[in-house]
């Protein structure tokens, strides 16, 4: 146990000690502390409204009307459809002329309708996110539908009741909200994958650099090779958490005491993680941080190079990034109570990430989840006495990389 803890404090230390890792920490609590005290900066400097940073400037959407519709309530359709940050009027220009505003940006877009259901659309670029065209249809449609109206007869206040109709709804929502739950759940697994990785990778160099040097060959003879591999996997390990802790710690902390200045509606979703997947987050970080790190440890033992390393690991890395595909796509499909991602929450390389978006975004039972980090808990265990012994006997592999039947020789068991 005493080698444990020396492997361990020397690891935990030579991590919190790099240069790497205080820079990376240090720029990202100042960035983050910048963001979220944003608000309260543009207050104290820029004044009530904020700092001015450039002209901001409405949104400028012509009409032009060739259909039977009334420009006046035409006008005023529209005008109500693109409320806040428009600016619409109506132009008697051609359409030729239209597309030539529009080009040389003197508008934003321009409509220009043909009948009571078709129009043509004209804009310079279209943004991923541009609803506008969708606006426009509603737009439309509502306009037809007062015209048809107004000719069969009805009066102007009856024609207003009937469109101006609404609906009182209550939504009682027992499990979860997806479209709530999916800001937070794809940043955390973002981060979590880049973390993961980082760490990962980082202790598959830090074994091959021991062993291009030769230092292997001194510290497998003055310790066990289970102290060895557990203390620098869990050394490397605590450091990761304490960045994270420290990172995010940072960013909630900075939210809850600048909340009041921040208008922000997705940073405001991105901070209402309830606790319980918080602490699920930290849960599936240990146990997915050991299963990859122990292989990433196991496969920087097995090279004669730090050159050759790439390769060796390259399995590894595509395993976790079939992980993180997996999540992203039941996130992004709506599928996370499917069979198939089901059955994946419970595979030790796919349950850190893939039980972690379940437990965000669907509806798992307890049971499910006790399993899933039972099996997560053992898989460590074992991953981590085979990468002992791969370890053990990596440092005899020297010359060509070795093949499978190699490590399935090293893998047999031995007297440790």
């Amino acid at each position: 146990m005493k080698q444990f803890f020396t492997v361990f404090k020397f690891e935990l230390i030579g991590q919190l000690k790099s240069k790497t890792f205080i820079v990376i920490t240090a720029i990202l609590v100042v960035g983050i502390l910048f963001a979220v005290n944003l608000g309260r900066i543009e207050k104290v400097f820029g004044g009530e409204d904020g700092f001015n940073f450039g002209k901001d400037e409405d949104t400028v959407m012509l009409i032009k009307n060739e259909s039977e519709f009334n420009d006046d309530e035409l006008l005023a359709t529209f005008k109500t459809m693109f409320s806040d940050g428009y600016k619409v009027s109506l132009t008697d220009k051609t359409q030729d002329q239209l597309k030539k505003t529009v080009k040389s940006g003197d508008a934003d877009s321009a409509v220009v309708i043909k009948a009571p259901l078709e129009y043509t659309y004209i804009v310079d670029t279209v943004g991923m996110y541009d609803a506008d065209e969708q606006i426009i249809n509603q737009a439309m449609i509502t306009s037809y539908r007062y015209l048809a109206m107004a000719q069969s007869g009805m009066s102007e206040e009856d024609i207003a009741a009937v469109l101006g109709a609404t609906v009182d709804s209550d939504v009682i929502v027992t499990g979860k909200d997806q479209t709530q739950s999916f800001l937070y759940t794809y940043i955390i697994i973002m981060i979590l994958y880049m973390v993961l990785l980082l760490y990962g990778q980082f202790v598959a160099s830090s074994v091959a650099s021991e062993k291009s040097t030769r230092c292997m060959e001194v510290l497998i003879t003055s310790s066990k090779p289970m102290n060895l591999m557990f203390g620098k996997v869990l050394g490397s390990g605590c450091a990761g958490l304490l960045q994270l802790v420290l990172i995010l710690g940072t960013a909630v902390v900075g939210f809850r005491f600048n909340e009041k200045y921040i208008d922000n509606e997705m940073l405001k979703s991105l901070f209402g993680v309830p606790t319980s997947v918080a602490v699920y987050t930290v849960v599936f970080f240990i146990l997915g941080y050991f299963i990859y790190a122990f292989m990433y440890g196991a496969a920087g033992s097995l090279v004669s190079r730090v050159e050759d390393l790439s390769t060796l690991i390259m399995p590894v890395t595509f395993l976790f990034m079939a992980a993180f595909l997996a999540s992203v796509f039941g996130m992004t499909g709506g599928s996370v109570d499917g069979t198939l991602y089901t059955v994946l929450s419970f595979l030790p390389t796919f349950a850190p990430l893939v039980m972690l978006v379940r437990v965000c975004m669907g509806s798992v039972p307890t049971w499910q989840i006790a399993v899933s980090i039972a099996i997560q808990a053992v898989s460590v265990g074992v991953l981590g006495v085979l990468c002992a012994r791969i370890y053990r006997a990596g440092v005899l592999l020297y010359g060509n990389k070795p093949k499978l039947e190699d490590v399935l020789k090293i893998l047999k068991p031995v007297n440790t």
